[in-house]
């Protein structure tokens, strides 16, 4: 079967056929319904802000009908797509933005488990994308209360009266190390907090020895207890700024710094600030969901309703909590557990895009983005990592161009930004498998749709 270019539909038609494609022979039409307003903004450049989807949502445009894009091309990278074992196993979803406008759209519905309708309103948790929408709350949180925090903060502090998150220390400090962590160190990767994250919890919960608690988020992240073989985070790995090891650690106890400071959990902050402007739906701040669906180590979490897990408290089981109550309350969970639609998560991709403005309002500092979106520089001036502030920075990829950022998670669920070609890619998958056959699945998809715009 081939994929195939729409030409002119009705909206109808579109939506029964080219959005739900070969649902179970894994592959699905390009979306094309064709809107003249949307070709005539490419050809004059215009910058395009689209109305929530109930109103209308994304306007499209045939590729066929646009100079500069190959539609061979895209075709090829849609089909590439839509025809791997990444994404005909357990389902995944495909999102192409050229210039405000959707050129290409694709859903797969997986043969062995995941959404049995993969729909373009499925929801689909961004794992670890998660985190770059945390850090986008991040950077407004730092502007409105620039006078009191700053990236250069301590978040533990060197008491309980100067610490941004005075809860760590009920307990005596597992690691003195811990006074040294600034807050640019957690959002860079670069604290020495351990990686293992035991969602699915199956090993015996353990104290540290002389603490106690409940056997909550915050406790766990504070190295008070941890899973019997597992890595705890009594101790650092090293030195605050002076090594990389991608953690949820850390971010986690600065969305507790950030509710501390503001009065609200972090999904709250983040969309009454952002999300909600750009028009992503109100589950994404209302439905702070607490029990984690996992079942196996596939790590599945997909519902036909948006929302953004909790965790610390009644009912939490993230990071493989008991659900028991503690002292220190819920939080929106910083380092995953973002459910949305491929279309809901564009809007924030392509906010990226345009430097964190939104028709007339910048709702995020540029300077705040530009700076997350660049390798972190320690402090003697290396950059050895092509991480920013909770984005990937991708600048190393052949035939792609330098100017690559992403947003990444866990199951391929990722978005890629291009601003020289002003190119959005959001991409949703159930399977975590990097390369097929020595072949990244990530690089080549991207290269492939760069392939078909240059």
């Amino acid at each position: 079967m081939t994929v195939k270019l729409v030409g002119e539909i009705s909206r109808r038609q579109f939506l029964s056929n080219s959005l739900y494609g070969a649902v179970g022979a894994g592959l699905a039409s390009i979306s094309s319904a064709v809107d003249a307003g949307a070709k005539n903004a490419i050809a004059l450049g215009d910058i395009y802000f689209p109305p929530p989807e109930d109103q209308g949502g994304w306007r499209r445009v045939n590729p066929r009908d646009v100079p500069g894009i190959n539609a061979g091309k895209l075709e090829n990278a849609v089909s590439f797509h839509n025809q791997s074992p990444v994404s005909v196993s357990r389902g995944a979803a495909l999102l192409i933005i050229h210039k405000g406008v959707v050129i290409a759209e694709s859903y797969v519905t997986g043969r062995e488990g995941g959404p049995k309708n993969w729909t373009a309103n499925t929801c689909n948790d961004m794992k670890s994308s998660t985190k770059s929408v945390f850090g986008t709350g991040v950077g407004v949180f730092l502007d409105e209360f620039k006078d009191r925090v700053s990236l250069d903060s301590l978040l533990v502090g060197e008491s309980r009266e100067n610490s941004l998150i005075p809860q760590i220390w009920d307990q005596p400090i597992t690691d003195e190390r811990k006074t040294k962590i600034k807050v640019k160190h957690v959002l860079s990767m670069t604290s020495g907090h351990a990686g293992p994250e035991p969602w699915l919890g199956t090993a015996k919960r353990q104290h540290k020895a002389g603490y106690g608690g409940a056997y909550q988020m915050y406790e766990y992240c504070f190295g008070w207890w941890n899973f019997e073989g597992v890595a705890s985070h009594e101790h650092l790995l090293f030195a605050p700024g002076s090594d990389f090891m991608y953690s949820n650690f850390g971010m986690e106890q600065m969305a507790l710094a950030m509710r501390n400071i503001s009065g609200e959990t972090l999904g709250e902050y983040t969309y009454d600030r952002v999300l909600g402007p750009i028009g992503m739906p109100v589950g994404l701040r209302n439905n702070q969901y607490r029990d984690m669906p996992y079942s196996n180590s596939f790590e599945l979490n997909f519902a036909d309703n948006q929302g953004w897990g909790v965790g610390g408290s009644e009912g939490c089981d993230a990071y493989g909590a008991d659900g028991s109550i503690s002292p220190y309350g819920i939080n929106s969970i910083a380092g995953s557990t973002f459910r949305c639609t491929a279309r809901d998560y564009a809007r924030l991709a392509y906010l990226w895009l345009n430097g964190g403005r939104w028709k007339d309002k910048q709702l995020v500092p540029e300077a705040w983005l530009k700076l997350a979106t660049s390798r972190f520089r320690r402090a003697d001036g290396s950059t050895p990592n092509n991480y920013g502030y909770s984005f990937w920075v991708m600048d190393d990829l052949p035939g792609v161009p330098k100017d690559l950022f992403m947003s990444r998670g866990h199951n391929q669920n990722h978005s890629f930004i291009i601003p020289s070609l002003d190119l959005v890619v959001v991409r949703q998958g159930n399977d975590n498998r990097r390369e097929i056959d020595g072949v990244s699945f990530e690089t080549t998809l991207i290269q492939k749709i760069v392939a078909a715009l240059v």
